[in-house]
């Protein structure tokens, strides 16, 4: 056996592995989404029990002073008033609201019309809020030192207003990432795939040889896939009969996600020479995409880059356009970067292709 020649072999793939980015990418991308769940896993072990917070009350309580004792101070956020908090649930900034009337004792007289009152999200499932309640009503227990009988004032758990009654059940929630699912598998994948398709069989020059210019070319390229997004989008509302009262934004943030996929597919399909590329390329764009917004609430890693993501606002403005009343949250802002992103994705495509010429 020729040992120095195995070793001349493992040196060339080394280097020519270290060299090449299809690599690199497929090394990088599940050890960055391994750090992104288990981080994920361990967040939620530790935030099984108190996740996020938004509290209406005194900061010297001495029930929030116990919960900072016990690290969760990080987790509270204050509200002045009630219609802010109920805001903060529904746009995901806190994953439920407590109301404390006044200061919590061992020697508080509380009167029977006093209440505590748990707010949380809409459509969350029964054993969800009963295991709120359980767990927030043995906190107080533990700081009053109250036993087993009934508590001297009342518990109530009240739903956020603030739905649009568009989704009925949990499965509901899945619409926006199906939706963030087709724009980027037609932007980043299927778009430069066909176009580097046509590369490889010499007919994308004959194109580079006219006297298109780079906005004419953006925009017949973009045309099909934009048709395919968008039918894939209305077909899979249609049959499951969730447009909503909110359609029109619905539409709009689809478009504009649309619009922004594609674009940056076009800018992929410049820099990738072949299929493979593509896959390696857009396949991971695809991935975090996809994944960012659908984790970001799970890990606290998650919801630090997620605001770098444009994906993250492509999800909440759908979400707030199927399922939530725009009274009382706002999508303009969700509208607002998404479309920036478009534009500012469009205007470096339209710089690559004014300089783009026919392969030799």
């Amino acid at each position: 056996m020729n040992y120095r020649a195995i070793g001349a072999i493992f040196r060339k793939d080394m280097l020519d592995g270290t060299r090449n980015y299809h690599v690199i990418l497929m090394v990088l991308t599940p050890i960055i989404l391994s750090l992104l769940f288990s981080n994920m896993v361990s967040d939620s072990k530790k935030n099984a029990a108190m996740p996020e917070i938004g509290m209406i009350t005194s900061p010297q309580q001495p029930l929030i002073e116990s919960l900072t004792n016990k690290g969760l101070g990080k987790k509270i956020t204050f509200y002045q008033n009630r219609d802010l908090l109920e805001a903060a649930i529904l746009q995901g900034d806190v994953r439920f609201g407590i109301i404390l009337p006044e200061l919590i004792t061992e020697k508080t007289t509380w009167k029977k019309s006093q209440a505590v009152v748990i707010l949380y999200p809409p459509h969350m499932p029964e054993f969800g809020i009963d295991t709120l309640k359980s767990v927030f009503e043995s906190e107080i227990r533990h700081q009053l030192n109250l036993s087993p009988p009934p508590l001297p004032f009342e518990l109530k758990a009240e739903p956020v207003a603030g739905s649009t009654g568009n989704a009925g059940n949990v499965s509901d929630s899945m619409f926006p990432m199906l939706i963030v699912m087709a724009l980027g598998m037609v932007g980043f994948l299927a778009l430069p795939m066909a176009i580097v398709e046509e590369r490889e069989k010499g007919t994308l020059n004959a194109i580079f040889l006219t006297t298109i210019t780079p906005g004419e070319f953006i925009l017949g390229k973009s045309l099909f896939s934009f048709f395919m997004a968008m039918l894939t989008i209305v077909v899979m509302l249609t049959i499951n009969g969730k447009w909503g009262t909110n359609f029109h934004y619905l539409l709009l943030i689809s478009v504009l996600g649309a619009m922004m996929t594609i674009f940056t597919g076009l800018i992929i399909a410049n820099f990738a020479q072949t299929q493979g590329s593509v896959n390696a390329i857009g396949t991971t764009l695809f991935l975090f995409f996809q994944m960012i917004p659908s984790l970001q609430h799970a890990s606290e890693m998650a919801r630090k880059v997620a605001p770098f993501f444009p994906s993250t606002y492509i999800f909440s403005g759908l979400r707030k356009a199927m399922f939530l009343d725009l009274t009382r949250v706002t999508i303009i802002d969700d509208i607002t970067i998404v479309f920036a992103v478009a534009l500012a994705v469009y205007l470096v495509a339209w710089m690559i292709y004014k300089v783009k010429k026919a392969d030799k």
